[in-house]
């Protein structure tokens, strides 16, 4: 009796949430994640390197929490990060300058940790920073005609949902992500988190997270329909996709 109650103590926690998350830990995995994803899209070379480092006591590194709603937030920002990195090099430096880091700082004291993600990736135009976290809003480039997509490999990009749903996550775990970004320079992504384990999670209405979600999904499969028709040259059927879509974004729309 005593042994199992010891071992249940201090073995290794087996559920998805972890009571000495390091978001150290978590942003480097998240960094090796967003990396090979960006490789599918960029050279390598245009790549950025990702430093992580920490300030402050180790006794307040690591905070109760689900390590995969961590990730899930740090791997949007990163992909962001190493999109603007890499397209801003690419237009902007020669090819022997070379690519400045995307630098995760993660700082904390008795009450909270905080996340500074920043890169210089060129930044966001003032005009498009009050459309940033707007579903269906995404700052991709559009493919010229031809072009292959890497839709299969990063199916959230494009669609506009990747900083809302980010902002939802840490709203949910109780604490909340804040951007600043300097056009033509850079970005800073801040991600606060509460140390404090008896928080209660931030729990939107039901029914109205339900029908946000019904609306996402068929906002996104009208948005693929739409694509698919126009591909083989059905024009007919992709406007009338269209104007469903412009139908669901609006009542998507109303809920914020």
């Amino acid at each position: 009796m005593l042994n199992s109650q010891y071992l249940a103590l201090f073995t290794k926690n087996k559920g998805i949430a972890d009571p000495n998350c390091d978001p150290c830990a978590v942003a480097r995995k998240a960094a090796q994640v967003a990396r090979r994803l960006a490789t599918q899209e960029f050279e390598p070379s245009l790549l950025p390197e990702v430093q992580v480092t920490y300030h402050g006591l180790r006794d307040v590194r690591t905070i109760p929490l689900v390590p995969s709603y961590l990730m899930y937030i740090l791997l949007e920002l990163l992909k962001n990060s190493f999109r603007a990195v890499a397209e801003h090099h690419k237009t902007t430096k020669s090819a022997d300058t070379p690519v400045v880091p995307i630098v995760i700082r993660v700082a904390s004291d008795e009450t909270q940790i905080v996340l500074d993600i920043f890169d210089r990736g060129g930044g966001i135009p003032f005009v498009q920073q009050q459309k940033i976290w707007s579903y269906m809003y995404s700052t991709r480039r559009t493919l010229p005609p031809g072009a292959e997509s890497d839709e299969e490999a990063t199916p959230l990009a494009g669609f506009g949902v990747g900083l809302p749903l980010s902002r939802l996550y840490a709203e949910y775990i109780g604490g909340s992500l804040q951007l600043v970004s300097m056009p033509n320079f850079g970005t800073h992504a801040f991600l606060f988190l509460q140390r404090c384990s008896s928080r209660k999670e931030g729990m939107p209405t039901y029914v109205n997270w339900l029908r946000k979600r019904h609306l996402l999904e068929e906002l996104l499969d009208l948005e693929a329909r739409k694509r698919a028709a126009a591909e083989i040259e059905d024009y007919a059927e992709a406007l009338r996709l269209k104007g469903l879509a412009a139908e669901a974004r609006a009542k998507l729309k109303e809920f914020y």
